[in-house]
C-alpha cells in the first residue's frame, strides 16, 4: 500500500499526463490521496476517484475539479459498490434488512431487536415464509453490521436486560428499498404492506 504522500506524486503524473493543465487544483490531489489512502493505500482507489471527480465537474460544466467534486466522486464510489451487496443479500437477510428500513419510515430509531424481529415475522408471513428463529436473525443482524449496512450496538436496558439498536447505514444516496425491489420482485409485497408496530419497553 502507499501512503498519501506517494498517491499524490502518482496522481500528479497521471493528471498531467491526461488532464489539461490548470484544471485539477493541488488541494483536489491531496483529497483524492487522503481518501485512498484512509482506505487501503490503493493508487487504483486514488485514480478511479480523481476520474470519477472530474467526470462529476464535467457533467455540471464546471471549468475546474475542485473539492467539492471530489465528496461527490466519493458518495458516487460508495454507492456503486454497495449496490451489489444489498442486491446480493440471500432472501433471509433482505427481509431482515427490510424490517429495519420498514420501521425507519415509520419513524423509529435506535429499533430494538424485539421491534425488528416482530415486523420481520410479519413479512415472512406476507410471503409465505417459515420465519428463522430470533437467535438466527441475531447471526444475520451481526452479518448485516459487518457488512456495514446496518449499526447494531448492545445497550443495558437495567431490569429489562440487555438489547440491541438497531439502525441502518447505508449513504442516503443509495436507493436501498429500490435495490431490494428491483433484486427480488418479493420484496414489492414486503414494502407495500402494513404492519402492526410494537411499542418500545
Amino acid at each position: 500500500p502507499y501512503d498519501a504522500e506517494q498517491l499524490k506524486d502518482i496522481l500528479r503524473q497521471r493528471s498531467d499526463e491526461s488532464i489539461a493543465p490548470d484544471v485539477v487544483s493541488e488541494g483536489v490531489i491531496a483529497l483524492c490521496s487522503a481518501f485512498a489512502a484512509q482506505e487501503h493505500g490503493d493508487a487504483r482507489c486514488a485514480l478511479d476517484l480523481l476520474r470519477v471527480s472530474t467526470e462529476k465537474a464535467e457533467q455540471l460544466g464546471d471549468a475546474k475539479v475542485e473539492q467539492h467534486h471530489v465528496r461527490m466522486a466519493q458518495h458516487q464510489i460508495e454507492a456503486d459498490q454497495i449496490e451489489p451487496v444489498i442486491a446480493g443479500l440471500p432472501t433471509q437477510q433482505k427481509l431482515v434488512l427490510a424490517a429495519v428500513l420498514i420501521n425507519e419510515r415509520n419513524g423509529l430509531k435506535n429499533i430494538q431487536t424485539g421491534q425488528l424481529y416482530d415486523v420481520y415475522d410479519q413479512a415472512c408471513s406476507y410471503l409465505n415464509l417459515p420465519s428463522l428463529t430470533q437467535r438466527r436473525i441475531s447471526g444475520i443482524i451481526a452479518n448485516l453490521d459487518m457488512l456495514g449496512l446496518i449499526t447494531a450496538r448492545t445497550r443495558s436496558r437495567g431490569r429489562y436486560g440487555r438489547s440491541k439498536e438497531i439502525n441502518s447505514c447505508i449513504p442516503s444516496n443509495v436507493e436501498t428499498q429500490e435495490i431490494l425491489m428491483n433484486a427480488d420482485e418479493n420484496m414489492r409485497t414486503v414494502f407495500n404492506n402494513r404492519y402492526r408496530q410494537q411499542r418500545p419497553l
